[in-house]
């Protein structure tokens, strides 16, 4: 049970690494295993997805260089107006 666990973690995060941009090279396999690692030695040795999960991913930033996402605006621009609320003359 425990090896589908860790291969849960592993898959997740690789695929949240992917789709945030980051090319996978072999030392970034590497920084995935030492990151998982890392988080199940802080776990406890627990094969609990959701304690490992958490952990997981708070130690990402630690390990990669994720890009910045920037919210794209507004568009209309929101105003008082668009939601019907008009001041009576």
């Amino acid at each position: 049970m425990a090896d589908t666990v860790y291969q849960d973690v592993f898959n997740r995060i690789f695929t949240y690494l992917r789709e945030s941009g980051v090319e996978m090279t072999a030392e970034r396999y590497r920084s995935l295993l030492r990151l998982i690692d890392d988080a199940v030695a802080d776990s406890g040795q627990s094969a609990d997805i959701d304690r490992l999960m958490p952990l997981a991913m708070a130690r990402l930033p630690d390990y990669f260089q994720l890009p910045v996402v920037a919210p794209p605006e507004a568009f209309p621009p929101i105003r008082r107006r668009s939601v019907g609320y008009v001041r009576p003359d």
